[in-house]
């Protein structure tokens, strides 16, 4: 009995059959995403209130996934104070304090320019830490010095965190997300062990002080903004490590 029907070509099972594929492998990605971003923010929201610190964030190439990770979470509103996507170079000079010299010197995608984000969010937002993301994910826009795949995360704390850190024993308690921890915390030190390229000595700026890290991720569009995403909470998580 022929499966020909009127209209449709003789191959739609064979693409029907390889999309639910793609479409399965792109579920599980995003479910993997928001398990592992899931994590990293539970782990954060035990650990910014011991501290009595809020954070908040400043974002990019990554257009308010960050945030979204963020508050995901139950009760983050307590240590959470809010983001700022400044996609333009001209609100991250209004908005966040990034110097014009430092835009037109090193461009918006670049470890001076995510160091100013951060330390400007914490002060429009009056929050004790900070992160911030500039980078691109293509698929235009890279260059030689730049491919499709660079970002650049910066973190601000206050000037006195380290000190403050060796005072306090952090209590941890598992994870919300199935017991699976390790699983995603692991996942995440491997990733960052094949995407950062450089981090950049501390920088005093006012009362915070900022530091960068270099990746360039693979992948497409929607795969190097969550990679970019799970670096930046990787990296505001191992300063209470």
């Amino acid at each position: 009995m022929s499966n020909f029907i009127p209209g449709i070509p003789s191959q739609t099972s064979e693409k029907t059959l390889g999309s639910g594929l793609a479409e399965s492998s792109a579920k599980n990605a995003l479910y993997d995403f928001y398990r592992m971003s899931a994590c990293l923010g539970h782990e954060l929201g035990l650990r910014l209130p011991q501290f009595k610190m809020r954070l908040a964030v400043a974002e990019s190439c990554t257009s308010g996934l960050l945030g979204a990770a963020l508050t995901q979470i139950s009760g983050a509103s307590s240590w959470f104070e809010g983001g700022i996507i400044t996609y333009s170079n001209a609100l991250k000079h209004n908005l966040l304090g990034v110097e014009d010299k430092v835009l037109q010197t090193f461009g918006a995608v670049s470890m001076p320019t995510v160091c100013q984000m951060a330390g400007g969010v914490c002060s429009a937002a009056k929050s004790h830490m900070g992160i911030s993301v500039s980078g691109i994910a293509g698929p235009g826009g890279g260059s030689e010095q730049k491919p499709v795949g660079t970002v650049y995360i910066g973190l601000a704390l206050p000037k006195n965190f380290h000190a403050v850190k060796q005072k306090i024993s952090v209590k941890t308690e598992p994870c919300l997300v199935n017991g699976m921890e390790n699983t995603w915390l692991k996942s995440c030190r491997i990733m960052k062990h094949l995407c950062l390229q450089k981090e950049s000595a501390a920088v005093t700026m006012g009362a915070f002080e900022t530091r960068a890290r270099h990746f360039v991720f693979e992948g497409g569009r929607e795969s190097i903004r969550q990679s970019a995403v799970l670096m930046a909470l990787y990296f505001a998580y191992e300063q209470f490590v």
